[in-house]
């Protein structure tokens, strides 16, 4: 697969900027004065520079990391998304503890085995 090697430039700085306050395609590209098919592939390049970036909210997330956004970039749905992003990622992450209570609660499921298949009886040859 073909990796575009991407640079950060002005232009995808303001569109990750952009993005962080809530702005889709169309409006990113009426404000930078650009088409929108442009406006697409410099985002495209964007998420390249970020990482393994596929969503608009993870180029966010990466931009925070990054140090190229700070929290007063955010618009307000944003931020609320991140951060339930990040609470379910807390959540998920696997401790010792985490992984002991796994295995208890595997060992005490209920195992309900599948239905056997059905093999069908012979008929006789009784004419």
């Amino acid at each position: 697969m073909y990796k575009h090697r991407a640079t950060m430039t002005d232009r995808r700085y303001k569109i990750l900027k952009l993005i962080a306050k809530g702005y889709k395609n169309k409006l990113i590209a009426k404000k930078l004065d650009m088409s929108l098919s442009n406006t697409q592939l410099q985002k495209w390049r964007l998420y390249c520079f970020l990482g393994d970036v596929h969503t608009a909210i993870d180029a966010v997330y990466m931009g925070l990391q990054m140090g190229l956004l700070h929290e007063r970039d955010l618009s307000e749905a944003i931020r609320e998304e991140i951060y339930d992003n990040e609470n379910e990622k807390q959540m998920h992450r696997t401790t010792e503890a985490g992984k002991s209570n796994n295995r208890d609660i595997q060992t005490n499921a209920k195992i309900i085995p599948f239905p056997a298949k059905r093999v069908r009886a012979k008929e006789s040859n009784i004419r």
